[in-house]
């Protein structure tokens, strides 16, 4: 006796619902990083103009207190920079990275609160003073954030258990 063969197309049932999921969590995945992906695009383009960057290597966004747009990148004269721009009025900052703590730095000086993830390392300015502010998720889960001066590397303020 013969087995009778599934038609073709009941494979291709399957795959299809499957690929337009994929497809629409692309596209929503895509629309929510817009406002961000904009916001990267304006700042370099802020940085290239006002401090002549001319390669970008990093983008960050500080978001505690007043929101800064950070872009280190080498500028013409080959001096490796990071350009602090204040969103509210967009006020320029230039720094020169050799002048401060890198963040990788600033990451390894959070290792001692052991955290169990390290979820970003950001630079902007609070009070009058540039910080690289390491945000992690401590053994129990929980959000803590330490500060650190970038000229200095001392510890400017430190937040635990939210």
């Amino acid at each position: 006796m013969r087995r009778q063969q599934r038609p073709r197309w009941r494979k291709w049932l399957w795959i299809l619902p499957v690929v337009l999921l994929i497809a629409g969590f692309s596209g929503w995945y895509y629309r929510a990083q817009a406002p961000r992906n904009q916001l990267r695009r304006e700042a370099i383009q802020i940085a290239t103009k006002q401090a002549g960057l001319t390669q970008v290597d990093q983008f960050y966004w500080f978001t505690h207190g007043a929101s800064y747009l950070t872009v280190a990148g080498t500028t013409k004269n080959k001096r490796p920079v990071y350009v602090l721009i204040r969103q509210s009025n967009g006020k320029v900052v230039v720094l020169n990275q050799k002048d401060g703590i890198t963040p990788a730095k600033a990451r390894a000086q959070a290792a001692t609160y052991q955290p169990k993830k390290i979820l970003s390392v950001t630079l902007g300015e609070r009070r009058k003073q540039v910080i690289w502010d390491v945000s992690y998720l401590d053994q129990n889960g929980k959000l803590g954030y330490v500060s650190y001066n970038f000229k200095t590397g001392n510890q400017v303020q430190s937040i635990r258990n939210i």
